[in-house]
């Protein structure tokens, strides 16, 4: 048995925390440089606001009716999450536990008895709102499609907090073919015309015959609403790779601009690579105009540099990358867009020595350990905290973000204040 926890309009519900009069209102969230609607609560749902909308399609609809706009606070969302997962964490074993996404848990239940399950997960969702205010739906199933698709019953049919499908297999018959987990748009409708309309009708499809005609993915996912689990919890496993990459609030033709932004990039992913022993030993460096301005000439470039000694070190790859973005830069190009990534990493602890190249291990533990201040001093006191001169302090290309509540959780300077009268 497979629980999926999964947290209800969660950035919305973020953005209520600390905003208890916006309870039963309205809200959305909207996406990098407030572009589209992102994030729905129930209420701005009833009002035809769909995912994706642009920003200036409902802004009238949005003023007429009262809904408060939030830029993305993805900070606050982080920190919350986190939180979220401490919570279930600490209430089930950390093995049969696979965080999917910032806001859905799936847990593996074998070790419980069948009895007990939909308590244990109704106390646990109590639990959740109880210490971290946030509300959310558990889906309870054989497998974890079905899992899934009872978390979608009792979220989007049912409106209730905890479904177990088990023993109410007819509800298949009620979703859409579309509606289940790991079938996309183009799949659905290539279905839709074989009359593969709904849950039930996939599920009756002969494995065999699936997987010839369309993949082994689909033929998983055919087992699974049969109840046979072949799919199970995902162990983690580092990445591979990793970008950081944003547009401009406003676009940028000087290369200064870019260096800027792209020093801060490469700082973010320096973290993210050493929070998962990582070093990186092959990078990309890209640059974007803005394609919807044609108006504007248009030019996109990208460089990858291979490293001869991996490294996790900002300093040097920030040098690196600024070297780079020098070679593809072009004067009198309005760039909406720099990024910056890492395309292949070792292991920390297993890094390959090269004969050829020896590396000096002063040098290299001074920096481990330069970089390992760093970390903790921005873990303790905030991002940025301390940050390379290259970042820049004005940040005037960054991100539009005219909307975004204060970080409530993550920075002391934006604590709400209690005064006593």
């Amino acid at each position: 048995m497979y629980a999926l926890i999964d947290c209800n309009n969660f950035y919305a519900s973020c953005e209520r925390l600390f905003r208890p009069d916006l309870i039963n209102k309205p809200v959305v969230v909207l996406s990098n440089n407030d572009g589209c609607a992102i994030a729905r609560s129930n209420e701005a749902k009833a009002l035809g606001i769909k995912m994706g909308d642009p920003y200036f399609q409902i802004k009238s609809l949005c003023k007429r009716n009262g809904v408060h706009i939030f830029s993305s606070n993805y900070t606050l969302y982080g920190d919350i999450s986190h939180r979220v997962m401490s919570i279930i964490e600490e209430s089930w074993n950390e093995d049969a536990l696979e965080i999917y996404s910032i806001d859905e848990a799936f847990l593996d239940l074998k070790t419980l008895p069948e009895e007990q399950i939909n308590t244990f997960c109704t106390n646990l969702r109590a639990k959740i709102l109880k210490d971290v205010g946030i509300p959310t739906s558990v889906g309870i199933g054989k497998t974890k499609t079905l899992a899934k698709l009872a978390n979608h019953i009792a979220k989007k049919c049912l409106k209730i907090p905890v479904f177990d499908i088990t023993g109410h297999e007819y509800w298949l018959k009620h979703i859409e073919v579309n509606d289940i987990w790991g079938v996309g748009r183009q799949l659905s409708k290539r279905l839709n015309r074989q009359g593969v309309k709904t849950a039930y009708d996939l599920a009756q499809l002969n494995t065999h015959i699936v997987r010839k005609q369309y993949n082994v993915l689909l033929m998983r996912s055919v087992m699974e609403l049969n109840g046979c689990d072949c799919i199970g919890l995902d162990d983690y496993a580092p990445k591979q790779s990793i970008m950081s990459a944003k547009s401009f609030g406003s676009m940028q033709t000087e290369l200064w601009a870019l260096e800027q932004a792209l020093s801060s990039y490469v700082a973010r992913v320096c973290e993210k690579m050493r929070q998962q022993n990582s070093k990186a030993s092959c990078i990309q460096v890209f640059v974007l105009s803005n394609r919807f301005r044609q108006d504007l000439p248009q030019y996109s470039n990208a460089v990858n540099y291979k490293l001869v000694h991996p490294t996790d070190d900002v300093r040097a790859l920030t040098s690196i990358a600024k070297r780079c973005l020098k070679k593809i830069f072009r004067e009198g190009i309005h760039y909406k867009k720099v990024g910056f990534g890492v395309l292949e990493m070792v292991d920390k602890a297993h890094q390959q020595l090269d004969l050829l190249h020896t590396v000096n291990e002063d040098l290299l533990q001074k920096s481990n350990k330069i970089m390992s201040m760093i970390d903790g001093i921005n873990k303790r006191f905030g991002k940025r905290s301390v940050h390379l001169l290259a970042e820049g302090f004005n940040r005037h290309w960054k991100l539009r973000a005219e909307l975004q509540s204060p970080a409530y959780t993550t920075e002391w300077l934006e604590l709400p204040m209690v005064y006593a009268r």
